[in-house]
């Protein structure tokens, strides 16, 4: 019985007995040589340049106080409390801005002056 093989399989089993001589013949000078340093041969580009995904969302929180003294001695503290969040897209155009508000008010009794 009389077998055929293609050309690729002829190609496929010389490349490989190839590659092998060579590692053979490349091992016995390596063995004593100090260790090459590893060096990507080949970078290859990234196929599409990446852009953000999605929305960027931005946080901004201002806080301010304001102590006021009453007649009677009391002091009055006003807490008012801004968040300001805004959400761009991948362009940077703004989508949407939330501002929130939010004011505390306390009365604290008189000082003592001792």
């Amino acid at each position: 019985m009389i077998r055929t093989t293609t050309l690729t399989q002829r190609l496929a089993l010389l490349g490989a007995s190839g590659a092998l001589a060579v590692g053979g013949a490349l091992l016995p000078s390596s063995a004593l040589a100090a260790p090459a340093p590893q060096v990507a041969a080949v970078q290859m580009a990234p196929d599409h340049q990446a852009h953000p995904v999605g929305n960027k969302t931005t946080t901004k929180t201002e806080t301010k106080t304001v102590k006021r003294f009453l007649r009677d001695g009391r002091v009055k503290v006003t807490t008012t409390k801004t968040i300001t969040k805004t959400t761009k897209n991948h362009h940077g155009k703004v989508v949407k801005t939330t501002v929130t508000t939010t004011e505390t008010v306390r009365i604290l009794p008189a000082p003592d002056d001792d």
